[in-house]
């Protein structure tokens, strides 16, 4: 739809003090304002690399990536939030707003091993309840699961409309509130997706024209873990992961994570 940033997110302007959500003629020219005046260069992110490296002394490879993971994943949202202050935007996104998420979350391995990380970290009784929402989560949706499983997303453009067309949410929404259990470490698509107009486009419509995706930003964020990880491993540090596969073997993010619940069966 876009040059660079492209079709995936809706918000508000701040008119006289209230905020209106945009139409879709003003998303076209906030687009155009960002990717003309506002495109960051990524250098951020060769800074926090920098930074970071220069701080480790070798205590724990596995432990500093996952804290590298996750603060990148902040890393993106401060430049979202930079973005929309220099264009005037807000997202009209709300909490229990979940029609987002219902669209194919695609990963790499790594990041799925860095979220069952963090998962790890969590209470025991919190761990629980996490691996029986996935049980049940395979158990009631399988057969939706059968279905979107043999849809190719490396070679099917209509696999986004199809997968959204069976409505298999998830498999981190909480469907009685409607909110993110891995919200903190939620994946890149997560983030990227927001919406600055009408809340109603999302519901009228599983694939809205109006929404733009800040998805340029993927780019900054991978070539950071690439470098960190290269690094690390050069100087023999375990991550945590298989490098460079798991950087490079991309999935439905259910799919890894119902894998991993089957290995526990």
């Amino acid at each position: 739809m876009f040059s660079r940033c492209g079709s995936h997110a809706l918000g508000t302007e701040t008119v006289r003090g209230i905020n209106m959500p945009l139409t879709y003629e003003q998303i076209v020219r906030v687009c155009k304002q960002i990717n003309e005046k506002h495109m960051p260069n990524g250098q951020a992110f060769v800074d926090a690399v920098d930074t970071w490296l220069e701080r480790y002394e070798g205590e724990n490879g596995k432990e500093f990536m996952l804290l590298a993971f996750k603060k990148l994943l902040f890393l993106v949202d401060e430049h979202i939030h930079t973005i929309e202050r220099k264009v005037n935007i807000r997202p009209t996104c709300t909490k229990g707003c979940a029609y987002c998420c219902y669209f194919p979350i695609i990963t790499t391995r790594a990041e799925a091993k860095w979220i069952m990380m963090k998962i790890a970290e969590l209470p025991k009784q919190e761990q629980e309840r996490i691996d029986k929402h996935i049980q049940c989560y395979g158990k009631h949706y399988a057969d939706k699961i059968k279905r979107v499983n043999v849809l190719d997303f490396t070679e099917d453009h209509r696999f986004k409309k199809m997968y959204m067309e069976e409505q298999l949410p998830c498999i981190f929404l909480h469907q009685e509130t409607n909110t993110c259990l891995i919200y903190e470490v939620r994946p890149i698509p997560c983030r990227t997706y927001l919406n600055y107009g009408s809340p109603n486009v999302c519901a009228e419509s599983y694939m809205p024209d109006e929404p733009f995706s800040y998805e340029f930003l993927y780019e900054f964020y991978v070539e950071a873990l690439h470098d960190l990880i290269q690094t690390l491993v050069y100087e023999g540090e375990n991550v945590g992961i298989d490098y460079p596969d798991d950087l490079f073997d991309m999935d439905y993010l259910f799919r890894f994570f119902m894998d991993e619940t089957n290995k526990k069966v």
